[in-house]
C-alpha cells in the first residue's frame, strides 16, 4: 500500500504575512471611506449653510416689497454677500396669488390689489392647488424674491482618488411679504374710519372711495369682518348709511360709526365685490362733511373723537354686532385703519381721552396761539394710546395737508395769515400708529412733498402711511390692509 503523501505544513510566519496583507488592504479602503465620507458631510454642511443664506437673504429682500423690485434685488444680494462674500445669487420677482384649486388657474380679485405683474404670458405661470406664481418685472408691484445660488466646495481628501471638488447644486428660497397667494391669513376685525370733512376735494373723496372698496379685495369674508365710520358723524337712519349730519343734529349727533361690522362685502374669498353690500353702498354714497346752515360750514376735524369712538366700538364699550356673526377659529384681531387730510379743528370744547367715557372729545377752534391745535394733537395722541393699550393695532394714512400742517392753525383769530410750524400733524398722526412689525415707532420721515419721500415712507415697514393724491390711496389701503399681517414667509413656488 503506497504511503499518503502529506503537504508540508505552511510556516506561521507565512500565515501572519497573509494576514498583515489583508488588515493592511483593508485599512486603505475603510481609510479612502472615511475620507470620503468626511468629504461628504462637509459638502452637505455648505448645502445647508447655502440655504440659510439664500433663506436670509429672500427674507431681507421681501422687505422692500411691493414697493420696490429693485431694492429687493439689491438687499438681497447685499445681504447675501454679508454672510458669504463668494456668493453670487440670483435673483427673480415674483407675483404670488391664490389659484382656482383643482383648475390651477389664477383666482381673480387679488391682482392688482396684493401685487401686480402687469401684462403677463399665461405659459410662465406655475400652479399649484393652493397658489399660482407669475414672474414679474422689477418695475411692477411684486410681493415674492427667489434667491438662488451653487457653490463649489474643496474637498480635502477626495483630491487622493482624483476627485478635488464638489457642488453643492443649486439651492434657491422664496420669501413672500402679505398675503402670499392666500387670503390674509388671521381673523380681524377692522374700522375704517375715512376723512370727508370739506378740506378734501370731492374728487380726492370719490377716488378715497374707490380706494377703501377695491381694498376689501384682499379679504377674506369668511375671517374679516369690517365696520366703516366717517370723520365727521354720520346720520345712519336715512337711505344712505353715512349721510351727513345737519345743522339741527348738533356737533354730538348722528354716529362715528355709519356701517356695522359686515361679512357680506364679498361672497368667498374669490368672488368679486358684492355691490349690495351695505357696507360697500355706505362707502359709496358718503357725501362730503359739509353742514347746511351751520356758520361754521362744517362740524371741523375731531380727530380725537373719531378714534375715540372707532376703539369704543371694536372693544364692545359702545356695543357692537359681533356676536351677531358666525364665530370664526382662534382670536381676532383688532385693528384700525384711520384716514384723515386734516389737522385738530374742533367745535367740541371739552370731554374725557378715556376709552370708558362715552361722551364726545374736543379741544375747541383752533386759531394760532390759542393752544387748542396742540391739546388736540395731544388728546388724539393719547386717545390712540389707549387703543394701543387694549391690543388694538391702529394704521394711519396721512393724506394731503396733514403732511404739511402744524397742529396750531396759521391764523389768527382776526385773520392774519402765519407761517406754518411745528409740531408738525404728520408726527402726531405717525406716533398715533401702532409700532411696524420691527417693534420701532412708527414715524414721519418727511413731509412726503415728493414722490421719493412717499415711496420711502409708504415702505418703510412701520405703520404710518402718507399720500398727496385721491389715486394714491388705492395702493396705500391695500399695502396697509396686507401690513397688519406682519407676515413675510418662506414659500415652496409651485
Amino acid at each position: 500500500m503506497r504511503a499518503l503523501r502529506t503537504r508540508p505544513a505552511r510556516g506561521r510566519e507565512e500565515d501572519e504575512g497573509a494576514v498583515a496583507i489583508l488588515v493592511g488592504l483593508l485599512a486603505i479602503v475603510i481609510f479612502a471611506c472615511a475620507a470620503l465620507a468626511v468629504d461628504i458631510a462637509s459638502l452637505s454642511m455648505e448645502r445647508q449653510k447655502l440655504h440659510d443664506h439664500v433663506d436670509s437673504a429672500a427674507h431681507a429682500g421681501a422687505f422692500e416689497l411691493p414697493s420696490s423690485g429693485s431694492s429687493a434685488r439689491t438687499w438681497a444680494v447685499t445681504m447675501a454677500k454679508r454672510q458669504d462674500s463668494t456668493m453670487t445669487p440670483d435673483t427673480d420677482l415674483f407675483c404670488v396669488v391664490a389659484s382656482t384649486g383643482s383648475s390651477r388657474q389664477v383666482a381673480p380679485g387679488q391682482i392688482p390689489a396684493t401685487c401686480d405683474p402687469g401684462t403677463y404670458n399665461g405659459a410662465s405661470v406655475r400652479c399649484n392647488t393652493k397658489i399660482c406664481s407669475i414672474p414679474c418685472p422689477t418695475s411692477a408691484r411684486c410681493n415674492t424674491i427667489r434667491v438662488s445660488d451653487a457653490k463649489d466646495v474643496d474637498y480635502d481628501f477626495a483630491p487622493i482618488i482624483g476627485q478635488k471638488r464638489g457642488t453643492t447644486g443649486s439651492v434657491s428660497s422664496a420669501a413672500c411679504k402679505g398675503s402670499c397667494g392666500d387670503t390674509l391669513p388671521n381673523p380681524m376685525d377692522i374700522v375704517i374710519m375715512a376723512d370727508r370733512t370739506t378740506s378734501m376735494s370731492d374728487t380726492h373723496r370719490e377716488q378715497m372711495k374707490t380706494a377703501i372698496v377695491d381694498s376689501l379685495g384682499v379679504m377674506d369674508p369668511t375671517l374679516h369682518y369690517v365696520a366703516f365710520g366717517a370723520l365727521h358723524k354720520s346720520k345712519t337712519s336715512g337711505s344712505c348709511a353715512t349721510a351727513a349730519t345737519s345743522a339741527s343734529d348738533g356737533v354730538t349727533g348722528g354716529d362715528w360709526i355709519a356701517v356695522p361690522f359686515t361679512n357680506d362685502y364679498k361672497a368667498n374669498r374669490d368672488s368679486g365685490i358684492n355691490s349690495s353690500s351695505k357696507l360697500v353702498k355706505g362707502v359709496q354714497c358718503m357725501p362730503s362733511g359739509a353742514v347746511s346752515g351751520l356758520s361754521t360750514g362744517s362740524y371741523g376735524t375731531h380727530l380725537a373723537s373719531a378714534m375715540k369712538g372707532a376703539a369704543r366700538y371694536l372693544l364692545g364699550k359702545q356695543p357692537n354686532n359681533l356676536t351677531s356673526l358666525p364665530k370664526r377659529p382662534g382670536t381676532p384681531k383688532k385693528v384700525i385703519i384711520f384716514e384723515t387730510d386734516g389737522q385738530p379743528d374742533e367745535l367740541v370744547k371739552t370731554g374725557s381721552t378715556s376709552l370708558d367715557d362715552s361722551s364726545d372729545l374736543g379741544a375747541d377752534r383752533n386759531f394760532f396761539g390759542n393752544g387748542n391745535g396742540q391739546r388736540g394733537c395731544d388728546n388724539f395722541n393719547q386717545v390712540s394710546q389707549y387703543a394701543k393699550d387694549n391690543n388694538i393695532t391702529v394704521l394711519v394714512i396721512g393724506f394731503g395737508d396733514a403732511n404739511t400742517a402744524s397742529c396750531e392753525k396759521p391764523v389768527t383769530s382776526g385773520g392774519a395769515a402765519r407761517t406754518p410750524r411745528s409740531p408738525w400733524v404728520r408726527d402726531y398722526l405717525a406716533k398715533a400708529a401702532s409700532p411696524g412689525a420691527s417693534g420701532a415707532p412708527s414715524k414721519a420721515e418727511s413731509d412726503c412733498s415728493t414722490n421719493a419721500e412717499r415711496v420711502a415712507e409708504n415702505k418703510d415697514g412701520d405703520y404710518y402711511f402718507c399720500a398727496v393724491s385721491g389715486s394714491e390711496l388705492g395702493p396705500i389701503f391695500a399695502t396697509a390692509i396686507v401690513a397688519v399681517t406682519e407676515s413675510i414667509r418662506l414659500i415652496e413656488m409651485p
